[in-house]
Parts: structure tokens; sequence; C-alpha cells
């Protein structure tokens, strides 16, 4: 059984990863923080997290972002802000630490991810996409785009093993048609950007 260790006391920043007080992690410790990769840039840059603080993620984002604060200060604005089981409020917070340019990463439930779409798009950000982490967030294997059904179909088709996409897959597409597979996702990943210029 795995367990998972709670973070008391985090420090409100960490050192970044080429520091004497912060040695580099190895290549699996930093896979917590794959979903990078679906920014243009996966160099992070100066990262905010907001939420209850997961120590793999943690761990994952000291490694690779140039400087990362737990507990940003209002007003601070950052290259990427990410969120991890998000409120109203952490999303609304999320919003104002986002430098123009920058990116909010949030990780959602299918069922939240309309809400929580809605409300990213209320504080501002624009190209918003929706990701299935398959199997979970925290040990994901692979990262589905939610507005591509024939993506979906030919990941659950992928199930199967050694059988060609069948009425699994068929049936994941039609209800990624109609809007109706989201909801039933355990781990979906939104990403928006606030747009350049603006403050």
């Amino acid at each position: 059984m795995r367990t998972l260790t709670r973070i008391e006391a985090a420090p409100s920043s960490i050192a970044p990863p080429g520091s004497p007080s912060r040695p580099d992690l190895a290549p699996a410790a930093v896979r917590r923080a794959d979903w990078r990769f679906l920014l243009p840039d996966p160099a992070l840059g100066r990262v905010a997290y907001v939420g209850p603080h997961q120590p793999a993620l943690v761990r994952a984002l000291s490694a690779l972002s140039d400087h990362l604060e737990l507990r940003p200060p209002p007003g601070t604005l950052h290259d990427v802000v990410v969120v991890t089981r998000p409120t109203g409020s952490r999303q609304l917070a999320a919003g104002k630490l986002v430098a123009p340019g920058g990116w909010v990463y949030l990780e959602t439930t299918g069922l939240r991810a309309g809400g929580a779409i809605a409300q990213l798009r209320g504080s501002g950000l624009v190209e918003l996409a929706a990701w299935w982490l398959w199997p979970e967030a925290s040990a994901c294997l692979q990262m589905i785009p939610l507005a591509n059904p024939a993506a979906l179909g030919a990941a659950l088709g992928r199930r199967q093993p050694g059988s060609p996409p069948g009425p699994r897959a068929w049936a994941a597409q039609a209800l990624a048609r109609c809007g109706a597979l989201r909801p039933l996702l355990a781990s979906v990943a939104l990403v928006g950007r606030r747009p350049e210029g603006d403050a």
C-alpha cells in the first residue's frame, strides 16, 4: 500500500536546483511534473504552487523551476501557477498570480472541470485546454486531450491489449463528442494562459 507523507511546515520558498542547499534530483523524481510538456515551453521559470502541497509535486517543482513559492505573497507574478485540489478561492488566487504570457496548470476531477474552466476563463485566461491524466495525476502514464474524441478512443482502445479498438473505444468517442465522458474521469488537467500585455 502506498502512503503519502504530508508536509506540515513547508518553507515559503525553495532554492533552485543548482544552489548548494538543494541537490539535483533523479529523473524519476521529476516525473510528477511531466505535465510541463503540455506548455509551449517546458522550462517552468518562476513558479507558484497554490493549494494543499503534494510532496512529490513539491520535489519535482523545486528541481525544475528557477524559483518555487509555496506561499506566494499577493501581488507577486509568476511564469507558471500550479493548483491542486482547487477551490473557488484557490482558482481566483491562481488567476491573480500568473504573469502576462504565463500559464496556470490546474488538477481537478472530470466532474469539476467544467466549473474550473469557466472560472479560469472568467479570470481572463485564454487558450484553455483539458487533458485526461491516466490513470491518475500522481502516477500519470498518459495525457490525453479531451477535445479530441479520436485520441480518447485510441487511448481506450489500447487498454485492451492485442485487440483492435472495439466497443469501449467507440463508446468513449461517442461520450466525448456529446460531452458526457469528462465527468466520469478521476484526474483532469487544465491549462490556460494569461494574454501578453494583460495587467
